[in-house]
């Protein structure tokens, strides 16, 4: 086969696998042959032609490392500005189609995309981050969890404590009271 190996099969291999470019491996295939060709004869000229092709290879690993985007799925900035809203707005009704309207998406464009990049709908999703939050609140203070619930965008303790238990496996109250025990068992060790 020769020193180069397959440079086609290889090429098809990093483009399936990395999300390489074909045309810019075509391109590194290219000088990686004329440094070769080049390198008992002019050492500097196959040095120049490796240094190209190592600008490519860096070109190409900024490109994709920018363009991350998967099909078929959200982006990482619209994920980061669907998270920000949620942050922000827990306490309130969150309705699906202002989460889609704020991506610029239809409701079930929107929802389909979600769905491929979380795992989950949106409402679990939205109800998850609720409850983790509420979760951070009922470590860091003793309000009640009537309070707790309101703060998190559920509209009545009840709500709460069945998504809680739904989502959790166990009420609030238990996990709370679970936590400080094994908090005060931590401190005291």
């Amino acid at each position: 086969m020769g020193a180069r190996g397959n440079t086609s099969e290889d090429m098809h291999d990093c483009q399936h696998n990395a999300g390489c470019n074909l045309q810019t491996l075509l391109k590194i295939s290219l000088l990686l042959g004329e440094a070769q060709a080049s390198l008992n004869e002019d050492t500097q000229r196959a040095y120049l032609f490796l240094d190209n092709a190592m600008e490519l290879l860096r070109q190409e690993n900024s490109a994709k490392n920018r363009n991350f985007d998967q099909p078929g799925k959200l982006s990482r900035r619209q994920m980061r500005n669907l998270n920000d809203y949620i942050d922000h707005h827990l306490e309130l009704p969150i309705r699906i189609y202002n989460l889609s309207a704020l991506l610029g998406l239809s409701t079930s464009h929107f929802c389909h995309l979600f769905k491929n990049t979380f795992g989950v709908t949106p409402r679990v999703y939205v109800a998850r981050m609720r409850l983790a939050a509420a979760r951070r609140m009922m470590l860091d203070t003793d309000q009640p969890l009537t309070d707790i619930a309101h703060a998190h965008g559920f509209c009545d303790q009840s709500h709460f404590c069945r998504t809680f238990r739904r989502e959790i496996g166990m009420s609030p109250q238990v996990w709370r009271q679970r936590r400080a025990h094994t908090d005060a068992h931590l401190s005291i060790s």
